[in-house]
């Protein structure tokens, strides 16, 4: 086989294995964030990043309550935080079998 039919072939081998980052999902811009396919596996992130938008503005919440439920295909979590004295609705979503980074939440509080 000739020399220059060879580099096609090294190159080509050379860069898929260069884009695998994890072998479940070969493309996945943001390897690491879990895959979220029940409600109950929201309910941490969410408790997670609404305290870490109130530490980021020096405030500290505690006394996290939270319930679960999912509609189809989406996969919603409805929590309470104290902060400073105030109670603070949390609302967070996902759609089933997304990643965590494509999760949303809402936060019922004027200090943010």
């Amino acid at each position: 086989m000739s020399p220059l039919l060879l580099i096609p072939l090294q190159l080509a081998l050379a860069t898929g294995s260069a884009h695998d980052s994890a072998p479940d999902h070969p493309h996945d811009p943001h390897p690491g964030h879990a895959v979220i396919d029940r409600a109950s596996q929201l309910v941490p992130w969410c408790r997670a990043e609404a305290e870490r938008r109130f530490v980021a503005k020096g405030l500290t919440p505690y006394q996290w309550s939270a319930s679960y439920h999912d509609r189809g295909r989406m996969l919603n979590v409805t929590g309470r935080l104290r902060v400073e004295g105030r109670d603070v609705e949390v609302n967070c979503s996902v759609v089933r079998g997304a990643r965590e980074y494509d999760a949303s939440i809402q936060i019922d509080d004027d200090r943010l």
